[in-house]
């Protein structure tokens, strides 16, 4: 399987789930830093745009009882939701960034998408495009080409796309999706016994909540299989 792969192709790429969810703040600055100074090759954050159309990290449709995309950045920064824009800075370039777009109609993403392409212009690579919604990805592609999309899924069958396109499964699902030849990055891997058979089916990056153990698991995994 290709892919990239850290230290010489030795493990997977280790991800961290909006951060490192297992024990801070999703899709927060404290928790991305945890996760890069525990190891992790890179971070997995949601984003979505403010009502003003400024990037925003927040899974959830709603905030508060409202749309995510009918507050002000005014209210959400004074919320403690952070903003694509201070992630960016965090986040070193040798560091991965997997960035999921939320589903957005159309219009309201080409609205917001100037804006986006302009962010990201600053990730000189190592930088994913993630959505489950292929409208997303065909608008972002050439809009933010140093990003590479990957369709995430939840069940074996997707739709036609581009053979460029990697794609982001539930774990569950890469048995039966090895079959297609496509290139795998599955979430969110955080049993331990569940890391290791990915590993050594050559999965090219795991998503965990838990970056730090899944680093220790395929070290221990890494040692065993060396010996």
């Amino acid at each position: 399987m290709g892919g990239d792969r850290a230290t010489g192709g030795s493990r997977p790429l280790v991800i961290g789930h909006r951060g490192f969810r297992a024990r801070y703040p999703e899709n927060g600055l404290e928790g991305i830093r945890a996760a890069l100074d525990a190891g992790a090759d890179g971070v997995e954050l949601d984003v979505r745009p403010t009502a003003e159309g400024l990037w925003i990290c927040h899974h959830d449709l709603r905030h508060r009882g409202l749309p995510v995309g009918l507050h002000s950045w005014r209210e959400l920064g004074r919320w403690g939701v952070t903003s694509l824009e201070a992630v960016l800075a965090a986040i070193p370039q040798d560091r991965w960034l997997y960035l999921e777009i939320k589903p957005l109609a159309t219009a309201r993403l080409e609205a917001c998408l100037p804006s986006l392409a302009a962010l990201l212009a600053r990730r000189r690579g190592r930088l994913r495009i993630l959505s489950s919604s292929t409208a997303v990805l065909h608008r972002v592609e050439p809009a933010v080409p140093v990003g590479r999309p990957s369709l995430v899924i939840r069940r074996p069958h997707y739709p036609a796309i581009p053979g460029s396109w990697t794609l982001s499964p539930h774990h569950t699902l890469v048995e039966r999706l090895l079959p297609t030849g496509r290139e795998l990055h599955p979430w969110t891997v955080n049993a331990p016994r569940r890391i290791r058979e990915l590993a050594g089916l050559g999965i090219p990056s795991i998503t965990t909540d838990d970056p730090k153990r899944a680093l220790h698991v395929l070290e221990t995994w890494a040692k065993a299989d060396d010996a």
